[in-house]
């Protein structure tokens, strides 16, 4: 947030800590009831929740570049884990949204081997085009020698049987906001490991990050507010 702070005193606006005098209030993501305590008769940004305000997590350019940051932190969040390179690996991603196709592009440019698991036809064709293998959902269950798993699906994918069809020396970084996609506790008894890979942006990219912020807002003043 420090870094969105500068981004828009860079544009010409001024920071206050004082409510009264504000124009408008910037909240981070994700936001919470309880920050909007306080504020009344305000413009307000926030990111993630359904407030009264402008949310800027749900600009179309604020998804996709932030795909982009998530990708590239999901690849150092691997380097940090394991002493296995990405050349030459077997890659499974689950999930094949805006993140699953961002993390597609990088791992493809590195030399992965990437199978895709999606549900929808037109996601399917669109994996394939971009040269991956594919699978679906039920597939999980069958034993697999992936290396490394990027779950990009918000719900439990990988329950006993599908954690179950891994080798236990495959590192399974997910991605997805809460509550996640696989069962961790059973995931820790079967030794495989489990990594969070939550706010990726915020972890390997801060200023890249709160400039989008930055960036989002003053597009949604341009468009939505002048």
């Amino acid at each position: 947030m420090l870094f969105a702070k500068e981004y828009l005193e860079n544009k010409g606006y001024t920071f206050t800590d004082n409510i009264e005098k504000s124009d408008f209030v910037l909240l981070p993501i994700p936001a919470k009831k309880y920050m909007f305590d306080g504020i009344e008769n305000k413009t307000v940004f926030y990111g993630a929740g359904d407030f009264d305000g402008y949310d800027y997590n749900k600009k179309e350019t604020f998804l996709t570049e932030n795909a982009y940051l998530t990708s590239e932190g999901a690849v150092a969040l691997y380097k940090e884990n394991s002493d296995t390179s990405i050349y030459g690996s077997k890659v499974l991603i689950a999930g094949y949204g805006r993140i699953g196709k961002a993390l597609h592009r990088v791992l493809n440019s590195m030399g992965a081997d990437v199978t895709v698991c999606s549900r929808s036809e037109e996601s399917k064709i669109k994996a394939l085009f971009n040269g991956a293998n594919h699978i679906e959902f039920e597939e999980l269950k069958n034993k697999n020698d992936y290396d490394i798993v990027f779950n990009t699906v918000p719900h439990i994918i990988f329950t006993k049987n599908e954690l179950d069809a891994l080798n236990t020396n495959t590192v399974l970084i997910d991605l997805a906001s809460f509550p996640g996609g696989a069962d961790t506790l059973y995931a820790k008894s079967k030794g495989i490991k489990l990594i969070d890979g939550k706010r990726l942006p915020s972890i390997y990219s801060k200023k890249t990050a709160g400039e989008l912020i930055g960036k989002t807002v003053c597009q949604i003043i341009k468009e939505e507010l002048t």
